[in-house]
């Protein structure tokens, strides 16, 4: 009897409570990143200096392909990249030809495009410079006076009303438009649209204007703002 029981084995074997090992991959923190910025990247249609996101955004997808590819058993994140960096070409590609066709046709007919770079006086050049009666400025102003000029910039919020108007300041950069103050002389330029041309509303976005470009004798006020010198007679204002 006691030969029989020591023959008999256990018919059911026990098992171990996990038979495999589950492996875990992070997602790729690039491959998020780059999505996220490919989606921002839609405002590079509206802002020029903008197509710098879907670049980078496209450098982080393939980063993230690359890398992925390589620890494909850390890493996982894939899909998320390509579509990153599908949408990214695309933003930039349009948005590059978008802002190259409107900047090439921008400026009417008859007027030349200026910056308010070409405004600044330069003061390690003596014979670059002028004076009024209360201002050292750059002779490029005086040879530009009385002629019919293309320029962009925005409009300082000293204005008396948020709605459309004919008269404001226009200045270079957003910090000075957004933030008020007294700008320098040279950046500012004092603008009346002329009777009959559509008048613009307030807004923090880009004012295209073309007139006739007036450098003061003297300097003169707007509202709380003072040392005006430069003045435009629009034709165009959008």
């Amino acid at each position: 009897m006691s030969g029989t029981l020591e023959q008999i084995k256990p018919s059911v074997e026990v098992q171990p409570a996990f038979s495999e090992t589950v492996a875990y991959r992070t997602i790729s923190r690039s491959a998020v990143i780059a999505l996220i910025l490919a989606f921002v990247s839609l405002l590079a249609f509206l802002v020029p200096w903008m197509l710098v996101l879907p670049v980078v955004s496209v450098v982080l997808g393939l980063t993230a392909l690359s890398t992925i590819r390589r620890y494909p058993e850390e890493y996982t994140g894939s899909p998320a990249a390509v579509v990153a960096v599908g949408i990214s070409t695309v933003t930039f590609l349009l948005a590059a030809t978008w802002h190259a066709v409107d900047y090439a046709t921008e400026v009417p007919e008859g007027y030349s495009r200026i910056s308010f770079s070409e405004l600044q006086p330069d003061m390690k050049d003596p014979h670059s410079l002028v004076r009024n009666r209360d201002s050292i400025l750059p002779k490029r102003a005086a040879d530009l006076s009385g002629k019919p000029v293309f320029i962009k910039g925005y409009m300082h919020p000293g204005v008396e009303t948020m709605g459309k108007v004919n008269h404001f300041i226009l200045v270079p950069d957003m910090g000075t438009c957004c933030f008020g103050g007294q700008p320098k002389a040279t950046d500012m330029i004092e603008v009346k649209i002329k009777e009959g041309a559509s008048r613009v509303k307030y807004s923090t976005r880009t004012v295209k204007l073309a007139g006739k470009f007036i450098l003061a004798e003297q300097s003169s006020k707007f509202g709380e703002l003072h040392s005006v010198v430069y003045h435009l007679e629009a034709d165009v204002a959008k």
